[in-house]
């Protein structure tokens, strides 16, 4: 069947308007064009989805944008200047990431003065926890790993909306995927393009000339080359020309060439200076104020240093989520129906008896005492955990995840006080073999004597 004509088709205006367009966009950096071509499509996703949302995600969704929107001026700035000589360390650098540091705090501060939200608590605090990621732009020499410590901070509350909302509302899923699928669509760009750091221009302005307003002029090449007008645009445009660009440069005499005069080589033998290691940007995760509140039935507990805290106020229903608290000492009394850590410290936990289960992520040297049951323990990502258990713990099970220095200390029979501690191997030993045409996979635990 011949399809009417003109249907599903632009019109010749709409298409002349696109090349139009086309045609006056600006030319923008490779890293730039990189972050337009692979982030933004998600980010815009993620957009969408909150919008379709609304309330507190779609406005703490806009200053997300507003944040992914600072970090793309500083991939632009950095491919017009020249990297500073201290690097991600330069007073001046960190000067100009303010507008961004400024952005991110905006996006956690949304969630903490939004506490209220109690049926959006998860989410927004899914995007205050990854939403740091952006960070990386100040992180050198290891700016993927960076974020991926975010965005595992982000699937903890993500895992509890998904877990929540998968069979009441798909929206809020694919929302929730989405947003950590940014943070994995970033990941990969900066892997791509800054792998050991924002990548800057060697033949760039100076960062302290740097105007976001007035785009400063470019310095002129070794071998000069005819000065450009125009700002930014024709910069790039012409570094877009490729081969063509060197049309213009002038023949270099033999002489001046250090690969054919000895005495030049001579002066130019010193190795270049080797590139200094800066620590992450803890300016992007600022000390938050301490947090202790019982919300509908789950206690939150937050940000707390040195301090022993003691929350009686329980009842079964009661859930209790520790974050981000170090050197601690935190005691639960009652029965309640679950606890979980979070990015903890050296934080010890005393807990009289939980109805589920005691999960306990990214958390290193934690220590637990449980004096009466729980039927699980989840310990995913631990460094070093001390947890001694009652007689009636003696059934609680144990999943363990990327752990390592797992120790459980048990009662021993007849001498009260006394235990015994048992420790979790952590090696486990692999062999493939065939099932007729199938591979199989076996796997069983490494045991080290003595």
């Amino acid at each position: 069947m011949e399809r009417p004509r003109g249907e599903n088709m632009p019109s010749a205006s709409c298409m002349q308007l696109q090349e139009t367009r086309e045609a006056q966009a600006p030319t923008v950096a490779p890293t730039v064009a990189a972050w337009d071509a692979q982030v933004v499509p998600a980010l815009d996703k993620f957009m969408q989805l909150s919008a379709q949302i609304g309330g507190n995600i779609q406005q703490q969704a806009e200053r997300v944008h507003t944040a992914f929107a600072s970090t793309r001026d500083a991939i632009m700035m950095a491919g017009i200047c020249q990297r500073p000589a201290e690097g991600a360390a330069s007073p001046v650098f960190m000067e100009r990431l303010k507008p961004l540091q400024e952005k991110l705090m905006s996006v956690a501060t949304f969630r903490d003065t939004n506490r209220g939200d109690k049926h959006m608590f998860n989410q927004m605090s899914t995007i205050s926890e990854g939403i740091p990621a952006l960070g990386w732009v100040a992180v050198e020499p290891t700016p993927v790993p960076y974020i991926g410590d975010m965005k595992e901070s982000a699937e903890f509350y993500a895992n509890r909306v998904i877990k929540e909302k998968k069979d009441t509302d798909p929206v809020q899923v694919e929302w929730t995927r989405a947003f950590l699928g940014l943070l994995t669509e970033m990941q990969a760009y900066v892997k791509q393009n800054h792998a050991t750091g924002l990548t800057w221009n060697k033949d760039g302005v100076s960062l302290a000339s740097y105007n976001v307003q007035e785009t400063p002029a470019a310095p002129a090449p070794l071998a000069a080359a005819p000065a450009l007008s125009g700002g930014m645009d024709a910069l790039f445009g012409q570094i877009n020309k490729g081969e063509g660009i060197t049309g213009a440069l002038r023949k270099v005499d033999p002489s001046q060439m250090t690969h054919k005069n000895s005495a030049l080589r001579a002066d130019n033998h010193a190795p270049p200076p080797k590139p200094q290691v800066t620590t992450k940007p803890t300016s992007f995760r600022q000390k938050k104020p301490p947090v202790k509140q019982l919300e509908g039935n789950k206690w939150i507990i937050e940000n707390y240093e040195n301090e022993k805290i003691v929350i009686d106020d329980t009842a079964l229903s009661h859930t209790v989520t520790i974050v981000g608290c170090e050197a601690c000492v935190i005691e639960v009394q009652g029965k309640v129906n679950a606890i979980s850590l979070l990015s903890c410290r050296k934080t010890s936990v005393l807990i009289d008896s939980l109805v589920s289960s005691l999960e306990v992520t990214r958390c290193a040297s934690f220590t637990a005492q449980i004096n009466g049951s729980t039927p699980t323990v989840l310990l995913d990502n631990v460094d070093g955990a001390q947890i001694y258990l009652s007689e009636q713990g003696m059934q609680t099970e144990v999943v363990t995840a990327k752990s390592s220095a797992l120790n459980f200390s048990v009662p021993v029979p007849g001498i009260p006080g006394e235990y015994e501690e048992l420790a979790l191997p952590e090696q486990i030993k692999h062999s493939f073999a065939r099932a007729g045409d199938k591979a199989k996979a076996t796997s069983i635990v490494v045991h080290h004597a003595g």
